[in-house]
């Protein structure tokens, strides 16, 4: 008789082999990350890991969901009182240092990735449009509001912040010693700046 899958052991285990993956992602990038390495990490065998996720590409395609489902519960605990930069930049207000934002650097492995393998590409694509469109409509919200310059084309100005906000996890990367509350209050100035009403 077979066994009866429990539902949070499942949803348990899934996380358990995510959270393996992710630390393989960022310790041995996206191509050095097999599913053997991924195995070894989460302490199981690949037909254990693929009775949770049947490729590689589903659990980066479970990390994208996860993030984009992340980034909506950054928004929706922000209110309509608050600046509309504030608001697009939640989640870069919701880190307290270089290190929160260490999880983001995997995206260039994707984007690396998303060049040389179309499932990976189309992954990177969907969860954009997702986030795009979370900036788009707060965009639109503002401009109603006469809070954002109503010149923007909300859907071409999401698409430009997304990329500001996607490379602002490589700053210390490229630059030594920069301070990350200087740094956060900065990319606040400018998108802030960029917004408003002429």
């Amino acid at each position: 008789m077979a066994r009866k899958l429990v539902p949070e052991q499942h949803e348990s285990k899934r996380r358990e082999i995510l959270a393996a993956a992710h630390r393989c992602f960022l310790r041995h990038g996206l191509q050095g990350a097999s599913v053997a390495v991924i195995c070894n990490e989460a302490g199981i065998s690949p037909g254990h890991l693929y009775h949770y996720f049947p490729s590689k590409e589903a659990i980066v395609e479970q990390m994208a969901d996860d993030y984009l489902a992340g980034l909506h519960a950054h928004f929706a605990r922000h209110t309509q009182g608050e600046p509309v930069a504030t608001v697009l930049l939640s989640e870069l207000w919701s880190m307290e240092g270089w290190d929160d934002l260490a999880h983001c650097r995997i995206l260039f492995e994707l984007l690396a990735e998303g060049g040389r393998n179309d499932k990976i590409h189309a992954i990177l694509q969907a969860n954009s449009e997702g986030v795009r469109k979370l900036l788009a409509a707060t965009i639109t919200a503002g401009q109603q509001r006469g809070e954002v310059d109503p010149g923007l084309d909300a859907d071409q100005t999401s698409a430009v912040l997304l990329a500001v906000l996607d490379a602002a996890p490589m700053l210390p990367l490229m630059t030594a010693g920069l301070d990350f509350e200087s740094c956060r209050a900065l990319i606040t100035t400018m998108v802030g700046r960029f917004l408003r009403p002429q």
